[in-house]
């Protein structure tokens, strides 16, 4: 079975622990896992007894690596960035030290959304590869491809631990295995004693405990969830008792019918063709990746064209699944691309990057910047319930233990990662309760009420749609369609004072994924209806209430009765 590593799930985490980690070595010809290690901590991505960056190193370092926390958690992300195709042994014969690869350094020092190139990522993600020497599983498979078309082969739900015994464990090429993967979860569900049994003995013959291959699903499902393929439900007809489990999102289905329609190459058959093939091969890969990603290729076109004829008879006229960079030796990719990028041993030369289009693409997607800049104290006497009081304990003690008002925002973004609605949805109230909007939200089941929360207010109340992120990561369009409907709703049943000129709100853990595209219908609903839709995540929220508690700086109020478009409120390191 394969065994992914679980530093964390969070897409935002992962592009910033990347970044931080340039900034820190990318000026080296490689780096090592103390590089990773002091990076990573003094970010303050990663905390150790209750402190964090030198501080933390420090308290963790043993004489035995596997009891070092801190080590072992940065291999973790190691692992899970080679996998990404991010970084790669620096030497051929050696695990260590590390080197970014040319597809790492393009997220790296990306400066416009990198969503899509990280998908592309994702789907590179394959086995066996190049670096598989010290790998403790021999499948044969392009995990995230064969995941997908599992969930649509069973009804497009599945429980965690189905990954484990179906796709994690399989060879995707051999027809009749997957066939047979398929039967054998068909005939396990209906019994959660079936399931149990089923689980307990895959962990025994992994000869590892049933703890570790269940945490062994958090990263194939959360880098899923990052990229909008599945979203977390509550189900009760697989095994006869609600369970979360995950369901392939329409996006999802799209992304499998595109893989059905690409070539998709595996390191065998790569190694099977002649050298000239081969580069011809790795440009292809890495190039579309690129495209695929919206990036503007208009500078390799040419050569794209060229190595497009001369594999002409292996794609078959489809696009090319393939990324160089997850699956081959980084040598031998920047040779193909015919560039290097260490010249010494603390030399890096330059290298052509090529330039997303993606902020052309999101022209649209104008974001509203509030500055923190008004002598502000938190609505105490709002704060009664007991999830205000929860809240308000937790970031007290969040600031006793020294934080900063910018860590205390990073650490709550982090803890309410895999909130359900039954958690999320009183936060939200409580956070526009701490400043100054008097918010009520609804219970989860509670029909009545069309809208998850609502501002009430004497003449300009304010409907909110929520999605929490175990319902959806990135807010949809489907999110703004029903802001949408909860602004017509309030109108015609005036059970709450408002009027047309006030915003309607979309709040959720991400913004959304296709910018771009929510940007315009936001803009076609304010032609057509006349109606402003308001678009805000729980970073932004986060930033504006613990501003206002721990540094008593707020924000003017009144900009969000007009709200339109996307809202960003972050608070920067460099005021403190």
């Amino acid at each position: 079975m394969i065994r992914f590593r679980n530093p964390g799930t969070q897409y935002a985490t992962h592009i910033h622990i990347i970044k931080q980690l340039y900034n820190r070595v990318g000026g080296q010809a490689h780096f090592n896992l103390e590089d990773m290690a002091i990076a990573i901590t003094q970010a303050k991505l990663m905390t150790a007894y209750g402190y964090s960056g030198e501080e933390a190193i420090k308290l963790s370092k043993t004489e035995q690596d596997s009891m070092n926390s801190t080590l072992m958690n940065v291999k973790m992300y190691a692992e899970l960035f080679r996998m990404l195709g991010w970084i790669a042994p620096y030497e051929e014969n050696s695990s260590y030290p590390l080197a970014f690869t040319y597809i790492g350094l393009h997220i790296a020092l990306s400066k416009n959304d990198c969503s899509r190139l990280y998908e592309q990522s994702v789907l590179g993600i394959n086995n066996p590869t190049q670096f598989n020497d010290n790998m403790r599983y021999n499948e044969q498979t392009r995990f995230f491809k064969c995941a997908l078309r599992t969930l649509v082969d069973l009804g497009g739900v599945m429980y965690k631990h189905e990954l484990c015994l179906g796709p994690m464990g399989l060879n995707d090429e051999d027809e009749t295995a997957y066939q047979n993967m398929l039967q054998s979860i068909r005939g396990i569900r209906g019994s959660q004693r079936r399931l149990r049994d089923a689980f307990i003995d895959l962990a025994v013959s992994l000869h590892m405990g049933t703890t570790s291959v269940d945490n062994s699903t958090r990263t194939p499902v959360g880098l899923m969830k990052n990229c909008g393929w599945v979203e977390s439900v509550n189900n009760r007809t697989l095994y006869g008792r609600s369970m979360t489990c995950i369901q392939i999102t329409p996006y999802g289905r799209a992304v499998y019918e595109s893989l059905q329609n690409m070539c998709d190459l595996r390191l065998a058959q790569y190694e099977s063709f002649d050298k000239p093939v081969q580069d011809a091969l790795i440009r292809l890969g890495t190039y579309s990746m690129f495209e695929r990603a919206g990036y503007d290729m208009a500078g390799a076109r040419d050569e794209m064209r060229a190595d497009r004829a001369l594999c002409a008879d292996i794609l078959g006229g489809k696009d090319l699944l393939f990324s160089p960079c997850a699956t081959l030796r980084r040598a031998r990719v920047e040779a193909a691309l015919g560039i290097q990028f260490v010249a010494g041993n603390n030399e890096r030369c330059s290298f052509g990057t090529f330039q997303s289009t993606v902020s052309e693409r999101e022209a649209l997607a104008v974001t509203q910047t509030w500055d923190l800049n008004i002598p502000e104290g938190a609505a105490t006497e709002l704060l009664t319930e007991s999830e205000d009081i929860e809240f308000l304990n937790y970031v007290n003690e969040l600031k006793a233990s020294g934080h900063s008002s910018a860590d205390i925002v990073t650490l709550l973004f982090e803890y309410y990662a895999d909130a359900t609605q039954t958690t999320f949805y009183p936060l939200i109230a409580t956070l526009f309760k701490i400043m100054g909007f008097r918010c009520s939200f609804s219970r989860p089941g509670d029909n009545g009420a069309r809208w998850d929360a609502i501002i009430d207010d004497p003449v300009r109340s304010i409907p909110i749609e929520i999605k929490s992120p175990t319902e959806e990561p990135h807010l949809s369009i489907k999110a703004i369609r029903q802001a949408l409907e909860n602004k017509i709703i309030l109108l015609s049943r005036g059970t709450h004072a408002t009027m047309p000129e006030v915003s309607t709100l979309a709040v959720g853990y991400y913004m959304p994924n296709e910018r771009a595209e929510v940007s315009r219908l936001i803009s076609d609903i304010k032609v057509t209806y006349g109606y402003k839709i308001g678009v805000i995540d729980l970073k932004s929220l986060l930033s504006l209430a613990i501003s206002i508690l721990i540094d008593e700086r707020g924000f003017e109020k009144e900009n969000l009765y007009g709200l339109e478009g996307l809202m960003n409120a972050h608070i920067l390191r460099n005021r403190e």
